[in-house]
């Protein structure tokens, strides 16, 4: 790979710190990514493979309680729109595209709603809809795992933080087989496969990264994501897509067509045969490649009522 991989402290202006992690130049772009949670700042090669061939720059910023990034009890998905700011503004870039997978996926949007004058476009993968979406069944179709996570993130720090710290207490040396153990009912075949790839130790050294300082990071990320988001997703002006697998059960591809319905003009791309992890790695050069697409063409978003759902390139929902 012709561009190597930068970490940064960003001081931000309430007297925290953010860990960034850069790679590539910017001669088409920056991509601002959000990882999932947990999910810490760790080399991506598929991501670095997809930046060269783009002429692209990553930035991945640790949310707060994430490695070496401050905690910031008690933040919302809108609170990184700010930091995320501050962020590009260190490194002298004005505008970007935005990706966000799983948990980072309200992250992104929080992005497109709050920064649409520097934001040109963004993705959620596999993301989760708000825990109060009208019509949406929250935990249908969602693994045992993660049901029994986040019905106690409903509950409270109080019970939501003992649970993850005995979830990580043997993580020092998790391997992607270890994962796919601990997480086997919500995890199809085809995620399961790719962990014994590339993708799995890359995932997995995330994962240890994100909570090699603690759990607060995991904790603050579980309360927000089961709290009002703190941005209207009906507001957002700028190109959105959504995109998810029809055999996710970490979250429920109906959690994405839900945000698609929600988001003015969002396209939606539901892939058959394809899971929460699979269609991560196995679709992101057409994720990116949308992006740029939508940073190009872009105009003005159709009302709500106009909305229009793309076919999917994998597969009929």
């Amino acid at each position: 790979m012709a561009e190597s991989w930068e970490y940064d402290l960003v001081a931000l202006p309430d007297g925290r710190v953010t860990e960034v992690l850069t790679y590539g130049t910017a001669t088409a772009g920056t991509l601002v990514c959000h990882a999932g949670t947990p999910g810490g700042p760790v080399p991506r090669p598929s991501f670095a493979r997809v930046c060269d061939e783009l002429g692209l720059r990553f930035v991945l910023a640790g949310r707060p309680g994430y490695g070496r990034s401050s905690p910031r009890p008690g933040r919302v998905p809108a609170d990184v729109a700010a930091d995320t700011a501050r962020v590009l503004d260190h490194l002298g870039v004005d505008t970007f595209v935005t990706l966000g997978g799983s948990g980072g996926g309200p992250h992104a949007l929080a992005c497109a709603a709050l920064l649409p004058d520097r934001c040109e476009a963004a993705a959620a993968v596999v993301s989760p809809a708000p825990i109060d979406a009208d019509g949406l069944d929250y935990y249908a179709g969602m693994g045992p795992e993660n049901v029994e996570e986040w019905e106690l993130a409903e509950r409270g720090r109080e019970l939501i933080e003992p649970w993850l710290k005995r979830a990580v207490a043997g993580w020092g040396d998790l391997g992607a087989a270890d994962f796919v153990d601990s997480y086997r009912g919500a995890l199809p075949p085809v995620d399961q496969e790719l962990c014994t790839t590339e993708f799995g130790d890359t995932f997995v050294a995330s994962l240890r990264k994100a909570t090699s300082t603690g759990v607060e990071g995991w904790v603050e990320d579980d309360l927000a994501l089961v709290a009002p988001w703190g941005f209207d997703l009906g507001a957002i002006t700028v190109p959105v897509a959504l995109w998810t697998g029809k055999l996710d059960r970490m979250i429920g591809y109906a959690h994405s067509v839900w945000l698609a319905r929600a988001v003015p003009g969002a396209d939606l791309h539901v892939i058959a045969g394809h899971g929460h992890l699979s269609v991560q790695q196995a679709y992101l050069p057409d994720i990116v490649a949308d992006l740029l697409r939508k940073r190009r063409d872009r105009r003005p978003c159709r009302e709500p009522e106009a909305h229009r759902t793309k076919p999917s390139v994998g597969g009929a929902p």
